[in-house]
């Protein structure tokens, strides 16, 4: 492969980052307190051709932050969706958590001008991460998928684009409930048509590479006609989680595994951008 740097003409304009639509996620929202941490953080994220920022909700800062920063992001070009959620919002206190951020945003949308507001919602919700996932297994995937429904009805009803984060190997899990029988994964692709597959490896195709991870939600966001999002990892991870992270591997190298899966899928119809996770880790690379 060419070398990623010092591409020039055709080359370069036909490299993933300025070819396909480039998503992060920025979680440590006292990064846009502060005047000046705003505008780098938007030259960063123009200098690396991002078009979606998933930026996180405290509902400690105050709006009018979110209001200049969104301004500020919305003149560069670059849409701004509002981030949250954890294992916690499956359990059975999960809709006070999920009823306090969509009041939170409907006061937001409310007071903003129109670009300041934020163009989606992006949930990051991993049941499988809650403490007890083993003997509330049946309850977490259930709740899960109520919440879906909940946040669909307010997407739509809001005109607000809706997204979700997804393990590459959430077809894998069953589900019998109220909701019928069969995986979330292929349940979720029925309801919500804007998912991000967090296919973290660090090789495009070598030992189960991004690209392959991918290809089993890839296969359902076709069917379905989801609109998908392929990610990948950038933070340091616990030892021996090496091969799921580009942590470490550089920028360089990250671009050419990411340009590998780009032309893997550029002219499939389910494919719609690629994620970095996350934005500071990012940055911090060499």
């Amino acid at each position: 492969m060419t070398a990623w740097f010092g591409l020039t003409g055709a080359e370069a304009a036909s490299r993933f980052d300025q070819s396909t639509t480039i998503s992060t996620w920025l979680w440590d929202t006292a990064t846009i307190v502060e005047e000046e941490q705003q505008e780098t953080v938007i030259s960063n994220l123009v200098s690396h051709h991002v078009d979606v920022l998933q930026l996180q909700i405290q509902t400690d800062i105050q709006l009018e932050v979110y209001q200049r920063f969104i301004r500020k992001a919305h003149a560069a070009g670059i849409a701004v969706h509002a981030l949250d959620g954890s294992p916690y919002w499956a359990d059975r206190n999960g809709p006070k958590l999920q009823q306090a951020f969509l009041s939170w945003l409907t006061t937001y949308q409310n007071q903003a001008a129109p670009e300041e507001k934020f163009k989606g919602i992006h949930l990051d919700v991993e049941p499988y991460g809650h403490d007890k996932y083993e003997q509330k297994k049946n309850m977490l995937w259930t709740n899960y998928q109520t919440m879906m429904l909940t946040f669909k009805d307010y997407t739509d009803r809001h005109d607000l684009v809706f997204e979700i984060d997804i393990p590459f190997w959430l077809y894998g899990i069953p589900y019998n409930n109220q909701y019928g029988k069969g995986n979330v994964a292929e349940w979720v692709c029925g309801h919500v048509k804007h998912i991000t597959i967090m296919a973290y490896r660090d090789t495009a195709f070598l030992n189960d590479g991004v690209a392959g991870v991918a290809a089993a939600e890839m296969k359902l966001f076709r069917k379905y006609g989801v609109q998908g999002v392929i990610a990948v990892e950038t933070g340091k991870l616990p030892e021996g989680n090496d091969f799921v992270t580009f942590y470490g591997d550089g920028k360089e190298y990250m671009y050419g595994q990411l340009e590998q899966v780009y032309q893997k899928y550029k002219k499939d119809p389910a494919f719609h951008g690629i994620a970095i996770h996350h934005y500071e880790s990012w940055m911090e690379m060499k």
